[in-house]
């Protein structure tokens, strides 16, 4: 779907296809790319991979078009839909900056450019802008959502110290499955915004060194969070392995104290039973009372003994 805005001093208005100078398209439909990159005669691949979350970002010149010196700026966005899977959260976005267009290239799904919009029409003067709050929003929700990974990271320590279930391991799987996708896409992310805040004709347009600040502090920010979040999963990975050894050491502890307290009492046994003579209470049914109460007593001081002992020593 086409959207058609007019870009002022200070006002975004949406217009029509008559007189605008920032176009957003939205959506999959082959037929509207097909469209678009004839009219302004794009790259082919511009759009492949342009909903898959494996998508790079990217920062280029754009050559033989019908645009005023355009580059591409591509970044992944990340939607707030906690309860979806990390590949499904994860929206490539696309600008084209052209001298006298702009032209933005988002998911069905994304919301990133009406919040945008409603949130820094007044901040908007020229593309620049647009990039720029777009650059800053976006590290602001992968801050928002690494902030909600730190809570499932906190509720795996504690359930690590405490238990080793199927649910809470399958759960550590997916967060750091997560972190993965959040850490690859950063770290991708994170040279091309850079070469874009060291560009001389872009800080110049924009013209706003607080925000230029601002985007490079969440950047900072959402990265070293990144870094501190996938060493913790590592941890927490060790302590659940470390605690299902130490479970596993446990019982098989009990299991051999069992087969020793079960042993002694058939060692007795075994002895009043072979078939030889000379053994008391051989010929006396109060030998087979004696016997099992003999048993029965090694085998019971036998368990309190082993139940006294440290073996941690």
């Amino acid at each position: 779907m086409f959207r058609y805005y007019k870009i002022e001093e200070k006002k975004v208005t949406k217009t029509s296809e008559e007189d605008y100078n920032w176009l957003v398209f939205t959506g999959n439909d082959t037929s509207e790319q097909r469209e678009l990159l004839d009219r302004y005669q794009l790259p082919e691949d511009i759009f492949i991979g342009s909903n898959e979350p494996e998508e790079v970002s990217r920062l280029e010149h754009l050559r033989n078009t019908k645009l005023n010196h355009p580059i591409l700026y591509t970044l992944i966005d990340l939607s707030e839909a906690t309860n979806e899977r990390i590949e499904d959260r994860l929206e490539p976005i696309t600008f084209i900056c052209a001298k006298d267009l702009l032209i933005t290239y988002a998911s069905a799904r994304s919301t990133l450019i009406d919040r945008l919009i409603e949130k820094h029409e007044q901040d908007i003067n020229r593309f620049e802008d647009i990039m720029a709050y777009a650059t800053l929003m976006i590290y602001t929700h992968f801050i928002k959502g690494l902030k909600d990974i730190k809570k499932t990271i906190d509720a795996l320590d504690a359930a690590a110290r405490k238990t080793t279930e199927n649910n809470e391991l399958f759960n550590l799987a997916d967060t750091e499955r997560d972190m993965v996708y959040l850490d690859h896409t950063l770290r991708d992310q994170d040279q091309i915004v850079n070469h874009l805040m060291e560009r001389k004709e872009f800080l110049e347009r924009l013209d706003n060194e607080p925000l230029v600040y601002d985007i490079k502090l969440r950047q900072k920010f959402a990265n070293k969070m990144v870094t501190i979040y996938r060493d913790l999963l590592e941890t927490i990975g060790g302590l659940f392995s470390d605690m299902m050894d130490n479970n596993l050491n446990h019982l098989m502890k009990y299991l051999d104290s069992a087969a020793l307290v079960v042993a002694i009492p058939s060692l007795i046994a075994g002895l009043w039973g072979i078939n030889t003579g000379g053994l008391p209470g051989k010929d006396n049914t109060i030998g087979t009372i004696l016997v099992f109460g003999l048993a029965i007593l090694v085998g019971a001081l036998t368990a309190l003994y082993l139940s006294r002992k440290d073996f941690s020593k």
